[in-house]
């Protein structure tokens, strides 16, 4: 199979150009491509799917994939960026059977398509300023290679995945875990290097040591369709690329592409294609690769500029930050006297919540329990009651009036830890809406959750920084990075020069999806919450751990809006 070649700078794992394509015949390499429209329309083809793309609009073919530029208007103008992923697999195993999509295509919930516009635009700006220092007559090599490494991390850890739905390749329509993405990209492994044989689900589930129910769940669930439609597409795009570079019969192709008939493989790739093979072939045309109207580098570099900096609002830019994390400096005060939560008790149902849940709260060490007057005058009995449930617990319970200074909402994680560092004087509700520590329903908000994951470090101490915090106690120490940002990402270096040699971190991310409110919302807000749903919103508001040691002595970090990031290093680890 031909495949076409790619040139490379002084060793670089990857080449940028800018193109004005008209039209060009279909073809494949060994390398991702990546591309963004800087002017005009134009369309391109990946495989059987066909996407028309203006300005801004950018798109990915994987390593391999049969792809075409066709039909461009007469100012195109093109952005073409070739990343050998290869050289990337000693970092990323099985970055050569991963899938990148980014297309701008997804249906779904506002919020997801806002946090796919996010990680866009965050793309974007890597992509351009990779260009600007590509373009420079004297070139940087280790900036250069540092900057593709940051890109490629942002594909790996934010554009694997996808979802299938009509026979189109679609963003992944939720987040999934890491160890269910390397479990995908292990069995797409075993797919493209035995498709011409006969592949059965028992067999991947038994090299993943899973049930085939499980396993078969796992695969429907996250792409959209079954494993054997899975097994099918893999099988035809092999297909389609013997039927354009290849004189093979149809019978050869079927045979070697592991269709059991050359019926099941015609039946197949007409559901694909609304074509059968034969008639594939025959309307294939290949033609000269033509160019539109010509331009000028200086009309390129122009047009990628705005792409550079994010924006932040009202033309504010939103620059990228270092920060080098000391657990040894002195700015370190206690966190639960001076930032615990002050708990209002406001209603007989936040009351008898307390009585049941005693123990879930009373591990945030609140600094106090507050009953307003007006419910004590309702129930004479309850403050001797309450008095009881902390028995032995230090924590002071005080009467006070209902113009206690509350929190404000506190809807997502960043506006939570925000809120708690910022209005330590203020007072939090049992039971309520996003000023609360849980919803009405008795499900743990943003600002509980933030609590617990600083109190899960036994005696901490905390200090505050913008956009993070830092916190060590018996059980560790946390840095905790926070965006309250609601339209623009931030780009964090994180130096580790300060911590000892080797250390171990757990990462994990909480976003406003994983909050209660943001996947209530996402559910269409159901007033009734069956037991299994609720225990599952309960698990997935800590985010997925992972756990890594950094390689280098900066960790670069993407922070996407309204999100937190708790990089946790356990007190073994150090």
């Amino acid at each position: 199979m031909l495949f076409e070649s790619i040139s490379y700078i002084s060793d670089l794992p990857f080449k940028i150009s800018f193109l004005n394509v008209g039209q060009e015949s279909r073809h494949c390499h060994k390398e991702v491509e990546i591309l963004m429209v800087l002017r005009g329309v134009t369309h391109y083809r990946i495989y059987h799917m066909d996407y028309e793309l203006g300005p801004g609009d950018l798109i990915i073919a994987d390593a391999e994939d049969l792809h075409q530029i066709h039909d461009s208007s007469d100012d195109i103008l093109i952005l073409s960026l070739h990343v050998d992923t290869r050289r990337f697999e000693k970092q990323y195993p099985n970055i050569r059977y991963m899938f990148f999509v980014c297309e701008e295509c997804m249906e779904g919930p506002s919020g997801s398509r806002q946090l796919l516009e996010n990680k866009l635009t965050l793309l974007k700006q890597h992509i351009a300023r990779l260009a600007f220092d590509y373009g420079k007559d004297k070139k940087d090599l280790p900036l250069l290679r540092e900057e593709i490494k940051d890109l490629v991390s942002i594909l790996v850890n934010h554009f694997q995945g996808f979802y299938m739905e009509d026979f189109q390749y679609k963003t992944s329509q939720q987040d999934m875990s890491p160890d269910d993405l390397q479990r995908l990209c292990r069995i797409t492994r075993y797919i493209m290097l035995h498709y011409n044989q006969k592949i059965s689900l028992d067999d991947i589930a038994e090299m993943e040591h899973l049930s085939t129910y499980y396993l078969s769940h796992l695969i429907k669930e996250n792409l959209g369709f079954n494993f054997q439609n899975f097994v099918n597409s893999i099988r035809l795009e092999f297909a389609e690329k013997l039927l354009v570079f290849s004189n093979m019969t149809l019978m050869q192709i079927s045979q070697e592409c592991g269709f059991s008939s050359p019926n099941y493989f015609n039946k197949c790739f007409s559901a694909w294609h609304g074509k059968t093979p034969a008639q594939y072939r025959k309307a294939y045309v290949p033609c000269e690769r033509s160019c539109r109207h010509p331009f000028t580098r200086k009309e390129a570099f122009a047009l990628l500029t705005p792409y550079l900096n994010v924006s932040k609002g009202k033309g504010e830019v939103l620059e990228s930050i270092s920060i080098a994390p000391d657990f040894s400096n002195s700015g370190f005060i206690g966190f639960c006297e001076n930032y615990g939560p002050r708990i209002c008790v406001d209603s007989g149902e936040a009351a008898l919540f307390l009585g049941a849940c005693s123990e879930k709260i009373l591990q945030l060490s609140p600094r106090e329990i507050i009953l307003t007057e007006d419910l004590l005058h309702k129930s004479k009995g309850l403050a001797a009651g309450i008095r009881k449930i902390l028995e032995g617990s230090k924590i002071p319970l005080s009467v006070q009036d209902a113009s206690l200074p509350p929190l404000k909402d506190a809807p997502d994680p960043a506006a939570a830890l925000s809120q708690i560092f910022s209005c330590k004087d203020a007072a939090v509700s049992l039971l309520g809406g996003a000023e609360s520590l849980f919803t009405q329903e008795g499900l743990p908000t943003p600002l509980y959750t933030v609590y617990e994951v600083l109190s899960d470090l036994k005696e901490p101490q905390a200090a505050f920084y913008p956009h993070y915090v830092l916190a060590k106690g018996l059980n560790g120490m946390l840095v905790a990075l926070f965006n309250p940002a609601s339209h623009a990402a931030l780009h964090v270096h994180l130096s580790v020069k300060h911590l000892p040699p080797r250390t171990a971190f757990i990462r994990r991310e909480l976003s406003p999806g994983d909050s209660v409110f943001g996947i209530l919302e996402n559910l269409g807000n159901p007033e009734h919450l069956p037991p299994l749903l609720e225990k599952r919103i309960c698990q997935n508001r800590l985010g997925q751990p992972r756990f890594f040691v950094p390689e280098k002595k900066t960790v670069d970090l993407v922070l996407y809006p309204n999100t937190v990031i708790l990089l946790e290093i356990p007190s073994v680890c150090h």
